[in-house]
């Protein structure tokens, strides 16, 4: 019988030890639990709080602090140009005022171009043969020389893209705004095969949203300048429209362009600007030309083509959107 009893209070001992330790581990979870809970919502404000700081707001920068190097080295390293050639007839009567004058005259024009797939998206007024048929030719005459602008017949335009490997493409045009100045063109089939015997780089980052952009976004212009050296520039937007001055007191705005601060040279119209997604490049313009100048060549205001214009436009008239074409090359889908 005492057997019985003692073996009882064993039991009960043990019960009541088990049910002690078991409540107290269950309140060193609940703490931990608890203590894990604080600490991992002060990683998140933390980690909010430092995203924040760098500003990974999936937003475009207004600073170049998360610019990679390498990313900048592939931009500028984009080397894409586009010659047109154009003969020009000299008529007879302007032989007649000046002697000596060629039967002939032939205009070389290169500027730069970007590549989606086998797509070439440039400037329109850089290949534009209505404006390079237009010469102006000065005589002289009692009063001193007189400048006059005529219209040359058209004998020959070709236009070819020419690769970094030194490789030439003819091209094709497909479409072409000359008010709001782009034009689009297919690189060829070579004769030997279809289109993936196309040498020339693709253009190395995404097609960009410009409709996204804000006054003092930072971006660079990778250009083509002929009067001076620079080529990897700089800037920021400066305006989401531009202003061309018509008269005196009165200037034109332009709701397809928007303003840089970039310092641009003749030579440089198509020539791709990218701004930066949490350092990240993508396109947002296509440099077009200045506004005023010093008198040097140097320009005092820039203007660019809002990509979202052209991509936008092409997708509704051709049937087809540069910017899937753009990742599905990037991203190999």
């Amino acid at each position: 019988m005492k057997k019985k009893v003692v073996f009882w209070v064993v039991i009960l001992l043990v019960n009541a030890a088990i049910g002690f330790v078991s409540v107290r581990t269950f309140r060193d979870l609940d703490a931990r639990i608890a203590t894990f809970e604080t600490n991992q919502k002060n990683y998140y404000t933390a980690y909010a709080e430092m995203w924040n700081v760098l500003g990974l707001d999936s937003k475009y920068d207004f600073n170049n602090i998360l610019v990679k190097e390498q990313n900048l080295e592939n931009f500028f390293n984009y080397k894409v140009y586009v010659r047109t050639t154009m003969v020009l007839e000299v008529p007879d009567k302007l032989k007649e005022l000046i002697s000596g004058s060629e039967q002939s005259v032939t205009k070389i024009n290169e500027a730069p171009a970007i590549i989606i797939g086998r797509y070439v998206l440039m400037a329109s007024h850089v290949s534009d043969a209505e404006i390079f048929s237009r010469q102006t030719i000065g005589l002289m005459t009692p009063e001193g020389v007189v400048g006059i602008t005529i219209s040359l017949k058209i004998l020959k335009y070709n236009m070819v893209l020419l690769a970094p490997d030194g490789s030439k493409h003819s091209l094709k045009e497909l479409y072409r705004n000359k008010k709001k100045d782009f034009a689009l063109f297919e690189i060829r089939a070579l004769p030997k095969g279809g289109q993936e015997n196309i040498s020339a780089p693709n253009f190395p980052f995404e097609i960009g949203k410009s409709d996204e952009l804000k006054i003092g976004h930072f971006i660079y212009l990778n250009g083509k300048p002929e009067i001076n050296s620079e080529v990897a520039r700089p800037g920021f937007i400066t305006s989401l429209v531009s202003a061309t001055p018509i008269s005196a007191l009165e200037v034109k705005k332009d709701n397809n362009e928007f303003g840089i601060s970039q310092s641009t040279d003749q030579g440089d119209s198509g020539s791709p600007i990218v701004a930066f997604r949490d350092g990240q490049p993508e396109l947002v313009g296509i440099y077009l030309g200045w506004i005023g100048g010093n008198g040097n060549g140097k320009n005092t205001r820039s203007r660019a083509l809002k990509i979202n214009v052209a991509a936008d436009e092409i997708k509704e008239k051709l049937g087809f959107d540069l910017r899937e074409i753009q990742r599905g090359i990037l991203y190999k889908y």
